[in-house]
């Protein structure tokens, strides 16, 4: 049976990046990206667009989501073309185990990555195991006990007791896992172990024979996100998307 360690990183800090890239061992990597900061490259960031990316970017009815979505999928190309030394809009994207996307290096070696969105921000985490991302702006007038008793433990829900701040911390360690192994929501949500140390997983969750290591971060103020990753001992690297 596989195990999920789970832990909160303080002071986290973003380094600055280059024009090329490299994952080396153990090493995951973490970026951040501001999308009201963004926007004066939405035009660039349109060009690197695949045909069936531009059409979904076509179909969302608000503005903002439709720049929200250039610019995510603008980035993502732009960073993960670094590793490969090879330009954005040439990537091909190859589906994986439960339909997770990878690209491939020259060198063989497979590049996962992970992004998700939130507000004003984008997280982008790629390694060379699997890895899931999950970032949430902190919303206070959400009605999160509503929902407790269906998605959380009673362990978990005691911790969170009337706090925005945990409820969105705890939730984004359930929707990093479970991205990071390709599982559906649902009922898995309250079996996915949320709380800070390492517990046992359920024999019923994708990826339960495996160990995973789950980190927690202040992402913005106000953001709140987490990283997940297959084994154990990894080094954490965090970094401000140039574009």
């Amino acid at each position: 049976m596989g195990t999920v360690t789970n832990r909160f990183l303080e002071g986290v800090s973003w380094e600055g990046t280059t024009d090329a890239l490299a994952i080396s061992g153990a090493e995951v990597h973490i970026f951040r990206i501001n999308i009201s900061q963004s926007i004066n490259r939405l035009a660039y960031f349109e060009t690197l667009l695949s045909s069936d990316e531009k059409l979904r970017a076509g179909k969302y009815r608000q503005q903002k989501d439709t720049h929200r979505f250039i610019v995510s999928r603008g980035a993502q190309r732009i960073i993960l073309g670094r590793y490969l030394n090879h330009p954005p809009a040439e990537l091909e994207f190859v589906l994986g185990d439960n339909k997770k996307p990878y690209l491939m290096s020259r060198t063989g070696e497979a590049i996962r990555y992970n992004l998700s969105h939130s507000g004003d921000w984008i997280v982008l985490a790629a390694a060379a195991m699997p890895v899931g991302a999950d970032v949430e702006q902190i919303d206070h007038a959400f009605p999160f006990q509503d929902i407790l008793a269906d998605n959380f433990s009673g362990e978990e829900a005691k911790f969170i007791g009337t706090s925005p701040e945990r409820f969105f911390m705890l939730w984004t360690r359930k929707e990093a896992i479970l991205k990071a192994t390709g599982q559906g929501l649902g009922d898995h949500l309250s079996l996915t172990p949320a709380i800070d140390g390492q517990h046992s997983l359920d024999a019923s969750l994708t990826g339960a024979q495996k160990n995973w290591q789950l980190n927690s971060f202040e992402l913005a103020d106000g953001y709140i996100a987490t990283i997940v990753v297959e084994g154990d001992g990894q080094r954490f690297m965090f970094f401000e998307a140039d574009l």
